[in-house]
C-alpha cells in the first residue's frame, strides 16, 4: 500500500495543533473502524491509512522528519514530492523514549503500547507479590 500525505488522510492543514490531530484520528477511527463498518475491505483500508497517518503525525519527530522531506523535495522536481511521501513510513526509534499508544493490528487486534517504565513497574509488581506469598508460605509453615 502507497503512503500517503498524513494531512489529506486526516483532513488536516500542515499547521494543525496535537489536539487538532487527535481529534480528527479519532473520528476517522469511528467512522472507518471494521468492527464498527458495514463498508468492507475499503473501510478496512481506509482505517489503517488513518492509523499511518496519525503514527507520523502523532510523534513530533517522525512529523518533523515528514515535514523536513516534503520542504527538501519540493525544491527539487515534482516526482521528488511524491516519492518522499512513499518513502515516508514511520520508523522504529532506537532508544529514547517509547510512545504510549494504541495499535491496530491488520487483522484487527489490538495492541497496547504502555512504555518502558510501565513493564518495568509490572516486574517489580509480580516480584512482590511472589515475595509476599513465598512469606506467607513460610510464615505458615513456621506456625506448625
Amino acid at each position: 500500500m502507497e503512503t500517503k500525505d498524513p494531512y489529506k488522510v486526516l483532513g488536516l492543514a500542515r499547521d494543525a495543533s496535537q489536539d487538532d490531530i487527535q481529534q480528527a484520528h479519532r473520528k476517522l477511527v469511528r467512522k472507518y473502524h471494521p468492527d464498527a463498518n458495514s463498508e468492507g475491505p475499503r473501510a478496512e483500508e481506509r482505517f489503517k491509512e488513518v492509523q499511518q497517518a496519525y503514527e507520523v503525525l502523532s510523534d513530533e519527530k517522525k512529523r518533523r522528519e515528514y515535514d523536513e522531506g516534503l520542504s527538501t523535495s519540493a525544491r527539487g522536481s515534482p516526482e521528488r514530492a511524491h516519492s518522499s511521501e512513499r518513502s515516508s513510513r514511520p520508523r522504529a526509534r532506537a532508544g529514547g523514549r517509547t510512545r504510549v499508544g494504541t495499535t491496530y493490528t491488520s487483522s484487527g487486534q489490538v495492541s497496547c503500547n504502555r512504555g518502558p517504565l510501565f513493564s518495568l513497574g509490572y516486574l517489580l509488581g509480580v516480584a512482590l507479590v511472589t515475595l509476599v506469598v513465598a512469606l506467607l508460605i513460610l510464615l505458615i509453615l513456621d506456625l506448625n
